[in-house]
């Protein structure tokens, strides 16, 4: 999981190698299986022609090494995490070792057994994931019926004193509703907001002829972020993701490439960001061997 010293850029080559920094923040993208069909998705394109999923075994193998390495955040995604029937003894056993854990959840199979199941396991954070303010358009963009099982797991959060956290994925067809976005996550009592600009790779590099807005349109989201900031009536904090694609230069991806976050997919691979199996002609380890 390390990879070969690299010479700093413009150093002498009797200089100091830079290495990769210690995996911070570690996810692990347990199962690339979903029961929604986002159009903007990160998963790869190909992932049918994945290997295997790993076994329970390597993922606690993989935890434990990790937190060696000096991992102290964890993420559990996928997909959809709560697909795994695993998903309790991982977070267990993450909570032994001493990891802060982060369920990163569209809310489909998180009911009440599962919560308390996942909450005596010592999960610490769950983050909800909705797709817009409204059930037409938060079932038209997910291709699944899943607003009104949302709303219930967001109150079923709240219920379990978890820190409500939500997260909206911006793009063309939704980043003009974002005020109504941010009233739907106050009436919900959400104590953090993730106002993430589609990041374009996987799904959403496929369709990003659809998915694109312009430029206007993500000026005018910011600012409506901004008023509603100033005026909202209780602390809740809204994150801004900034997007890419109309600035002069990309900004470090993950904070720079190995420097603080591993990725590791369903079959083992690990990378330095979600999508870097799309840059050419690079090679990754597998956590297998």
């Amino acid at each position: 999981m390390t990879a070969a010293p690299v010479a700093a850029a413009g150093a002498a080559s009797s200089g100091p190698a830079l290495r990769p920094g210690p995996p911070l923040w570690l996810l692990l993208e347990l199962t690339y299986r979903c029961p929604l069909h986002c159009v903007f998705c990160y998963n790869p394109t190909d992932f049918a022609a994945s290997g295997p999923e790993l076994g329970t075994d390597d993922w606690l193998r993989v935890l434990k090494e990790a937190r060696a390495l000096g991992s102290v955040q964890l993420g559990l995604s996928g997909g959809e995490p709560l697909a795994r029937d695993d998903l309790e003894p991982i977070v267990a056993e993450a909570h032994r070792l001493g990891f802060y854990t982060n369920l990163i959840t569209s809310g489909v199979g998180l009911n009440e057994t599962r919560i308390r199941a996942l909450k005596d396991a010592g999960l610490d954070h769950i983050q909800l994931s909705f797709q817009d303010s409204t059930r037409q358009m938060n079932d038209f963009l997910s291709s699944t019926r899943t607003f009104d099982l949302k709303s219930k797991v967001a109150a079923l959060i709240k219920q379990h004193d978890y820190p409500m956290v939500l997260n909206v994925v911006l793009h063309r067809l939704n980043i003009d509703h974002v005020e109504e976005i941010l009233e739907m996550a106050d009436r919900m009592g959400a104590d953090y907001v993730e106002l993430a600009n589609t990041q374009f790779y996987g799904w959403a590099w496929h369709n990003r002829q659809q998915l694109m807005p312009s430029r206007a349109q993500v000026e005018h989201a910011e600012e409506v972020t901004r008023r509603f900031r100033e005026r909202q009536g209780r602390p809740m904090r809204i994150f801004f993701v900034v997007p890419d694609y109309f600035e002069k230069r990309p900004k470090a991806c993950m904070n720079g490439l190995g420097s603080i976050f591993l990725t590791v997919t369903p079959d083992g691979t690990a990378l330095p960001c979600h999508a870097a199996r799309m840059l050419p002609g690079l090679q990754f380890p597998n956590v297998k061997t």
